[in-house]
């Protein structure tokens, strides 16, 4: 399947769920950084090569920007993650190697 998705994305005119900690996005938590850029690149990639389609959303909103993610032999949403809450993002940051991630996909959100 073709990656759907090119980082890094262009930058909108929403606003940020968390606002920002200085006058433009640095932080893992903070749309349009490079290092959410990287995060959410890497994790939609996972998620690609482990059969789900996953979508970006909620830029703009209270909670923030999420994945949202239907696993293809299911049609069921079984993953959603908000990107912008701060700790949710230093989650993902923590799994720094692939194989860690997919796991935490794999006990969190498919056979948990």
């Amino acid at each position: 399947m073709m990656h759907p998705l090119t980082f890094p994305r262009p930058r909108d005119d929403e606003r940020w769920a968390w606002g920002l900690s200085g006058p433009e996005p640095v932080e893992v938590w903070e749309r349009f950084s490079p290092a959410y850029e990287a995060q959410l690149e890497r994790l939609t990639s996972i998620l690609i090569d482990m059969g789900f389609s996953p979508t970006i959303g909620g830029a703009g909103s209270e909670d923030g920007e999420y994945v949202r993610a239907e696993h293809d032999d299911s049609d069921r949403i079984v993953f959603f993650y908000h990107l912008e809450d701060p700790a949710d993002a230093n989650v993902l940051a923590a799994l720094n190697d692939d194989d860690a991630l997919r796991d935490w996909i794999q006990e969190g959100w498919i056979g948990g």
